[in-house]
């Protein structure tokens, strides 16, 4: 029964001819919503120092900030938001949600205690869950084979864009103004864009298969069944979970840690970030793209073994980040960071959108941003916290360096489960739709 869910839709194969303009423009305006998106979560890491003196609490309440509180709401709100976007209309739902999100951005900046921030997190968790899974199934419908892993690399470069376009300005405004001015101007660039997405995408006219009304076969329940009884949705979720953990430690703790060790203000920390995860990051994630894709032409098995080799790069590339004292190695340690980042995320979210038949993209992406996000971003966050305030607490500013110092460790069983996944996959060149 999973293979039936986990089939390419006949005929989506062939379907490669060159996408219409619209859905190109369709496609720059969601690369923009997740890069606010990005921006709009993981801001909070960067501002962390201003935070924590204003609302004094320990690193790991902020931890938990970062993590469980803002995931465990995402990752279960995303799940039914997507089964909805599956049978509604999913560019509405972006877009008010969206609206949603950047009103309680907006907002945060308001936050007077540790239940304020609580609050906050939580409803923009329910905000941006809106987001990620409806986006993926959606410009799985505009673009199809060859032509889907380079929209998902653009798609995914909007995360690291909008982190070089957003972050030295509000690490300059924290730095000039305030943090709390920070969020109500992030939180208006979002409103702004929401009235874009209405007035520019369009809902792509579905496949039969995908537009049959799933209520009269697969309930959400019985879908979800179908979908998680597949060996291969189960190593790629496996797999992510290592990365995440990885991936939200790391970017959650970066800034304290250039601050702590380092000694880089906000506005110094936002212009680095900008710079890494940001520049090189749209780089990294568009070549990484292209590279699969014409990887994929030679054997369809490299969009499993491309993040397994990002991910394995990343290794040597971390230790070096947070272990060296010269700028210029931690410097070179935080560009090919970014790089095997930032390559892992179009081939993972490609290889999903493939796994899945078309009726059922928006529900099984949602269901595995809640694996992905439940089980990796709640435990990559506040671990670090934890560890800074109990196991290397007597290590002082250093603590941060050594308690970061595990998630080399994590992405290295991640490697293994993407090899893995690759075994459980059929050679040969990439057909698929």
């Amino acid at each position: 029964m999973a293979d039936a869910v986990l089939a390419a839709a006949p005929g989506e194969a062939e379907e490669t001819a060159r996408p219409q303009l619209r859905a190109f423009a369709s496609l720059v305006i969601l690369s923009g919503i997740v890069g606010l998106n990005t921006v709009d979560r993981n801001m909070f890491g960067l501002l962390l120092p201003q935070i924590q003196h204003d609302v004094p609490i320990s690193d790991t309440a902020m931890g938990f900030l970062m993590g469980p509180a803002f995931v465990i709401v995402y990752s279960f709100a995303g799940v039914p938001i997507a089964w909805l976007a599956d049978r509604t209309g999913r560019r509405n739902i972006i877009a008010a949600g969206l609206a949603f999100w950047s009103a309680v951005t907006a907002l945060t900046g308001a936050a007077q205690s540790l239940v304020h921030l609580l609050a906050a997190r939580m409803a923009l968790g329910v905000g941006e869950a809106s987001n990620m899974a409806p986006t993926s199934a959606l410009i799985g419908d505009m673009f199809r084979g060859r032509w889907r892993v380079l929209a998902m690399a653009v798609f995914s470069a909007g995360g690291p864009l909008a982190i070089m376009l957003c972050y030295p300005l509000i690490g300059w405004i924290a730095e000039r103004h305030s943090w709390r001015f920070a969020y109500p101007v992030m939180g208006a660039v979002g409103l702004l864009v929401a009235l874009l997405t209405l007035a520019v995408v369009r809902e792509p006219k579905r496949k039969a298969a995908a537009a049959a009304p799933a209520e009269t076969s697969d309930g959400f329940f019985r879908s979800a069944f179908n979908i998680l009884w597949s060996k291969s949705f189960l190593l790629l979720c496996a797999g992510g979970v290592m990365v995440s953990i990885n991936y939200s430690a790391v970017l959650a703790w970066i800034p304290a840690f250039m601050l702590r060790v380092h000694g880089l203000d906000a506005q110094a920390t936002g212009a680095l970030l900008g710079t890494y995860k940001g520049l090189i990051g749209v780089f990294a994630t568009l070549a990484g793209g292209v590279v699969v894709t014409l990887l994929m032409r030679l054997d369809r098995r490299w969009m499993a073994w491309a993040p397994a080799l990002f991910a394995l790069a990343m290794i040597p590339a971390q230790l070096m980040l947070l272990l060296a004292d010269n700028p210029l190695w931690w410097h070179v340690g935080l560009a090919l960071e970014t790089v095997g980042m930032q390559g892992i995320t179009p081939a993972l979210f490609a290889l999903l959108i493939t796994l899945l038949e078309p009726r059922v993209r928006a529900t099984g992406a949602a269901l595995y941003l809640l694996i992905f996000n439940l089980l990796g971003q709640s435990i990559g966050p506040v671990a670090v916290g934890w560890l800074n305030d109990h196991a290397f607490a007597s290590l002082g500013p250093e603590a941060i360096r050594y308690s970061l110092l595990t998630a080399p460790a994590v992405i290295a069983l991640g490697v293994i489960l993407l090899f893995a996944l690759s075994l459980s996959m059929e050679g040969g060149k990439e057909e698929i739709d």
